[in-house]
């Protein structure tokens, strides 16, 4: 069976621990067929004096990101597959250098997703006072505004932790209309959801995106791949039993692989 988990992180973050091998090794232990890292991209959006390693790769060493990551994908091969990709934060009005950072490489995919609503890290734990301070349902409205502007840019190729707002519990109390406008312009720019299951151990208790969401996709046409979100060896393939689960409750029948940024189907 195919078994892809194609958000895993890189050391040269510096949120994520162990070594590029433990993160394989453990894939293969899981019967995962095709891994993917996609380490936090350089924080092209900020000045070059703020930019912090603890939640990027530094820019000077993207090359040797990606060196060391080609050099594991023939060590394995015909073991796991091993794609090479990036996790690229969207900020308004930052698309120029962003694409500099994209067009750096010929990547596997990227990763579309929004961590900063007007230079605030909304779901960074030291930042969770300010929910108090800001109306929840405009919250989630910029965010949704946010990660539709990314998807028209027309660069990316997955949605990550679609519904991302939601991490520490704080919901929305009432109809967040953005949220059909953005599954719109998915289906409108080709995009494909990613089930993140890192949300099962946050405080919401549940997968990014929701099951609503999901099966609402799977109405729309959209389709799916898996990521852990892994910051840890450990972390690799957590709950894609449940994940599977979810995604054919909510319909779906194929996931999606990449490779060059073109897609191949494998059924459920």
């Amino acid at each position: 069976m195919f078994l892809c988990d194609y958000h895993i992180h890189t050391p040269r973050c510096g949120d994520a621990e162990g070594d590029y091998e433990e993160y394989i090794q453990e894939a293969l232990q899981k019967g995962i067929t095709e891994i993917g890292f996609s380490g936090h991209s350089p924080q092209y959006f900020l000045p070059e004096r703020e930019r912090k390693r603890e939640s990027a790769i530094p820019e000077e060493e993207l090359s040797t990101y990606i060196q060391e990551v080609e050099k594991l994908r023939e060590k394995y091969q015909g073991r796991i597959t091993v794609r090479i990709g990036l996790e690229v934060d969207f900020v308004p009005g930052k698309e120029e250098a962003m694409c500099s950072i994209v067009g750096f490489y010929s990547w596997d995919y990227l990763l579309l997703s929004v961590h900063y609503l007007d230079g605030w890290p909304f779901d960074h734990p030291k930042y969770i006072g300010r929910y108090q301070e800001e109306d929840i349902n405009e919250v989630y409205r910029r965010y949704y505004r946010t990660l539709k502007m990314g998807i028209e840019t027309g660069v990316f190729d997955v949605v990550a932790h679609f519904d991302l707002p939601k991490k520490f519990g704080f919901l929305a109390t009432e109809t967040i209309v953005e949220v059909e406008e953005v599954l719109q312009s998915c289906r409108e720019h080709n995009m494909v959801l990613e089930i993140n299951t890192a949300g099962f151990y946050k405080p919401i208790g549940e997968a990014y995106p929701s099951f609503a969401i999901l099966e609402r996709a799977n109405k729309l046409g959209l389709q799916l791949c898996l990521g852990s979100d892994a910051h840890r060896p450990h972390e690799v393939g957590r709950s894609f039993d449940t994940a599977l689960s979810l995604a054919r409750s909510a319909g779906f029948r194929s996931l999606v692989s990449f490779e060059k940024r073109k897609r191949t189907f494998y059924p459920l």
